[in-house]
């Protein structure tokens, strides 16, 4: 059942021009994943980062020998918490594989822009060129959208998938 707002929201897409969908989908789109894509990339650096400075530092704590000193233990032991934690939390928000994603999107969806507003192959003919293209931009998303799910629900070990947009026409 189609609900008032749903009429709305598909009749305003189905009135949009190809001026209003370069602007209000594609470049925010383009947008979205950039920053997304930066955003977790700093996370990923920063955890694994933090990740191998914790760990380098774990022999040298457990090694200090400072007679009657109980610190050294209770370092190394936090440190070996704050590694664990570290990976599980990286290991569980999947950074990098979000990271990865996001850039083939982003860079997908500019590759489509740049050849559609050219005008050649796969955009060269005329007719239903905004067709093709509007239809080739949503197929990226949903791609990535099914990625997304994929890289949620995939545990560790399991083979990583990438979007494939040879496909494309």
């Amino acid at each position: 059942m189609c609900s008032i707002s749903d009429n709305r929201t598909n009749q305003t897409i189905r009135k949009m021009t190809e001026e209003q969908y370069l602007s209000e989908r594609v470049d925010d789109q383009i947008d979205w994943y950039s920053t997304k894509s930066t955003i977790n990339k700093g996370y990923h650096i920063w955890s694994n980062g933090l990740i191998i400075f914790f760990a380098a530092l774990i022999p040298f704590t457990s090694g200090v020998d400072i007679e009657d000193a109980e610190w050294p233990r209770y370092v190394t032991a936090l440190l070996g918490v704050m590694t664990a934690t570290l990976t599980g939390l990286s290991t569980l928000l999947k950074f990098h594989e979000k990271w990865t994603t996001y850039r083939i999107t982003a860079e997908s969806l500019r590759r489509e822009k740049i050849l559609y507003k050219t005008a050649v192959s796969p955009y060269d003919k005329n007719g239903t060129t905004f067709k093709n293209f509007v239809h080739n931009v949503e197929r990226i998303m949903n791609s990535e959208n099914s990625s997304w799910n994929e890289i949620m629900n995939r545990k560790d070990g399991d083979p990583v998938d990438t979007i494939d947009d040879t496909s494309i026409v």
